[in-house]
Order: C-alpha cells, then structure tokens, then sequence
C-alpha cells in the first residue's frame, strides 16, 4: 500500500512557504500592499530567511511553525490525519531553472487510487479547493475570473503555487 497522499489546511500559508523556498525571499511574514506586492531579495550574502527543508521531518517542522497544517488526505478506509513528521518517508527536493526542466510523474499508485475513488461506489467528484472560489466567485459563471486586486491576486498566486506543489510533486 503506498503512502496516502497528503494535503495542506492553510492554502496561503503553504503556496507563501513554497515561494519562498523557491525564491529565497520571505513571503512568510511579509505583508503585501498594492505599492508593494512581492518581498525584496535578500541582501547578497545574507542567509535566506526559509532554507529548503532537507528531510520529510524538517518540511513538516517549518510547516508546522508557519501554520500550514499538512495532513494524509482521508481514504475509504483511514481518516484524513495529521503529518507528524515522523513517518519513515523518503524526501527529495527538486528545483528546476530557467535552462532545465523536471518532468516530474506521479507514483502509478496514486493515479490509479485517484481513478478508483472517482470510479467508485458514490464516485468521488474532481475535488478543486475552495481557494478557486477567490478567482471564480461563487460559480455562477464558469471561466470568468473576477477582477481582483494586485494584493488579492499576490495571495492567489500563493495559494496555486503551493496547490501545484502539493498536488504534483507530492
């Protein structure tokens, strides 16, 4: 049985946390405006303020401290669960650059539990998080995206960021 797939609580916290490992600023603590959206690059030489997790363990603990919330995404026949940390899983960090990408496939297993719970009895709908709602209001009208502010969109780009972590990488 391969490990269950895991999800975040806390959508913005954790696409913040994934910006920042990818970029080396701190979209953790910073407060975005509309005269300033993004945080500056740390001063040349400076340590960044979220190095890149070395260990499951290590990713679960600065989630942890940043309020993300990572939890095993309930099954049939398991509860959704809170990660500790501690759960013997390997870990590798992979960031590609501007001149080398990464085609990352998904474990077979999980493919194939995604189909069955979608195929299943009472099938399982094609879940999309409630953050889509920020971008496409209440779904009256499919496609359209609302006009939102540079800070609202800031927050959006967060939240599909990590949402694309999440879902592709774990």
């Amino acid at each position: 049985m391969s490990t269950p797939r895991i999800n975040v609580d806390n959508s913005a916290a954790w696409g913040k946390l994934v910006k920042s490992w990818a970029t080396g600023r701190d979209y953790v603590t910073f407060v975005a405006t509309a005269a300033k959206p993004v945080p500056d690059e740390p001063a040349a030489g400076a340590p960044v303020p979220f190095p890149k997790p070395g260990s499951f363990k290590a990713m679960v603990t600065v989630c942890r401290a940043n309020n993300v919330g990572l939890h095993f995404v309930a099954t049939a026949t398991t509860p959704k669960t809170p990660c500790t940390g501690d759960e013997p899983i390997g870990f590798v960090l992979l960031q590609g650059t501007s001149d080398i990408s990464i085609l990352r496939l998904p474990a077979k297993e999980k493919v194939h539990e995604s189909e069955s719970a979608m195929m299943g009895p009472g099938g399982m709908t094609y879940p999309l998080p409630a953050f889509y709602n920020d971008a496409f209001g209440d779904g009256t009208h499919p496609g359209a995206v609302r006009a939102m502010t540079l800070v609202e969109q800031m927050e959006f780009h967060a939240k599909r960021v990590g949402e694309y972590t999440i879902n592709t990488c774990f």
